[in-house]
């Protein structure tokens, strides 16, 4: 089976120092949010309600795989069609005993969301960046890291997450998940998106833009990780270019979409 490695550079205290890291496993988490008994109850209830085809997942937070082929660093690449969404979220570097965090985004296909847990994230690239921490400088004040990431449309962007990650579980919390602890090193874990910001469809409706704006689908897009405490932030951008697929057809005016996906 081939091997795939991705070069990093080590940002820490002490200066910067390069590494490259054999990908052992890329995995990512949903429904991370820290209240995890009120999530399972909301969750419950959807499943109650929609039973199979529902979209939310019977454990929470809920780990999922990703083909490690799907891990990029390139700020452009193919992706099949123009549904295709952004989530800013922290990205955990696991190589034994040590820990490092950077940025990326779970891309998502957003047209098929609704019906699949899982695969509409599966099937799509995942962008991180080439800069990283040392998990222990930032350990202790974690709750203080900020999300932040834009979706630029037909020359507007919209700011999409601007969120401390006290809103999400905690690394530990997600290290510590049997899921988890399985997963081959070296192990990369997205790891579960903040909030989408109520903003974002304020300026989807003053400049007239696809309400899918607000679900990341756009021109480009941009993640950082901001830490108040050291000053410094860790920041990638990326293109996603479509490679085309049937999507006129299936929203003609008989077909139309007319499900969101849920937030996770």
């Amino acid at each position: 089976m081939r091997n795939y490695s991705i070069a990093m550079n080590i940002e820490s205290k002490a200066g910067v120092n390069p590494r490259t890291f054999e990908v052992g496993s890329v995995a990512g988490a949903r429904f991370t949010a820290r209240d995890v008994d009120g999530l399972r109850q909301q969750m419950d209830e959807q499943l109650a309600k929609e039973g199979h085809f529902s979209s939310a997942t019977h454990t929470n937070p809920s780990i999922f795989r990703i083909a490690r082929y799907l891990l990029t660093q390139d700020t452009e690449f193919e992706v099949q069609g123009t549904m295709t969404g952004g989530e800013g979220e922290v990205v955990a570097i696991r190589d034994g005993d040590e820990i490092f965090i950077s940025v990326g985004s779970d891309q998502c296909d957003r047209e098929l969301d609704p019906i699949f847990p899982d695969k509409p994230k599966q099937m799509c690239p995942h962008p991180m960046a080439t800069t990283a921490w040392p998990y222990a400088e930032v350990k202790d004040h974690w709750d203080d890291l900020r999300i932040q990431s834009t979706v630029t449309v037909q020359g507007h962007t919209v700011p999409l997450q601007d969120s401390r990650l006290e809103a999400l579980v905690t690394l530990e919390y997600l290290l510590d998940m049997p899921t988890v602890r399985s997963l081959p090193d070296v192990a990369f874990l997205y790891c579960g998106s903040s909030p989408f910001l109520e903003s974002a469809e304020e300026a989807v409706k003053e400049h007239d833009l696809s309400p899918f704006t607000t679900w990341g689908v756009g021109d480009a897009f941009s993640v950082r990780l901001f830490d108040p405490v050291l000053e410094r932030s860790i920041e990638h951008s990326f293109v996603p270019v479509p490679v085309g697929d049937d999507l006129a057809e299936r929203q003609s005016k008989d077909r139309a979409l007319s499900n969101f996906p849920m937030m996770d």
